[in-house]
């Protein structure tokens, strides 16, 4: 499905931008990943652009993970895929409490021998933004994702602070009166990008992308890190589109 009728299908739906919906399309058509999975979903827009992404491309499969108060959500991602005429591209699947049980139970699937066989090649963490349950994904995942793959962690500078501002005192499962002071006011998932993924000797690659998404390969290289614009990432998706077509 190409980019723009996926946008018009998707215009209303929460919560991803239509620019950063154009970089993550644009990325995985340059990239061509067979197995996806995006760890929390909500009302599915950010699934419906990789299905729509995976459709384009006439291959690979989403795997898509949250849990079972997303139920909750109008409307369901079972809707926004139905709309796309898309739900044969992704399986849905809901735990009580957190995808990391998901993820355990992927990781025995796959494991022979005390070995666990990797089955991703591109892994989206949209969930939790709680430095404990997102910090262990990223550890659970790192198992199942393939060497060359890419990790993407949305909401990098996403405070528990900001939402109570709001008056949201329950965010994903969690409640801001489990914790510390310290960790409502920093942003957890900058603290897991920074402290575990940039520091994790089999990662390279890193970008942060409008302090709002953070990018790492699995790889072994250049071990910088750099902080994208929107003018550069424009830069970026001619590059990506520029690189179909040789």
């Amino acid at each position: 499905m190409k980019f723009g009728n996926a946008a018009r299908h998707l215009a209303d739906t929460p919560h991803i931008s239509r620019h950063s919906a154009r970089i993550l399309y644009d990325f995985l058509l340059t990239e061509r990943p067979a197995d996806c999975l995006e760890l929390g979903f909500a009302h599915g827009a950010g699934s419906g652009y990789i299905a729509a992404a995976l459709d384009e491309m006439d291959k690979g499969h989403l795997t898509c993970v949250d849990i079972e108060s997303s139920l909750g959500f109008q409307p369901t991602i079972e809707q926004t895929l139905e709309h796309l005429a898309l739900s044969d591209r992704v399986s849905i699947h809901r735990e009580v409490n957190s995808y990391n049980w998901f993820l355990k139970k992927t990781i025995e699937a796959q494991t022979c021998g005390d070995v666990c066989k990797p089955c991703f090649d591109f892994v989206f963490i949209d969930g939790s933004k709680n430095w404990t349950i997102d910090g262990m994904a990223f550890f659970l995942a790192n198992k199942l994702l393939r060497p060359g793959g890419w990790i993407l962690f949305d909401d990098y500078d996403w405070r528990y602070a900001d939402a109570l501002a709001k008056g949201k005192e329950n965010s994903d499962g969690v409640s801001t009166r489990e914790l510390s002071d310290d960790q409502i006011e920093q942003p957890n998932v900058a603290a897991i990008f920074h402290l575990l993924v940039a520091q994790h000797p089999g990662y390279a690659n890193f970008t942060i992308q409008d302090h709002s998404w953070a990018w790492a390969q699995k790889t072994r290289g250049r071990r910088d890190i750099r902080y994208t614009r929107k003018s550069t990432l424009n830069s970026r998706i001619k590059r990506w589109t520029s690189s179909l077509r040789r």
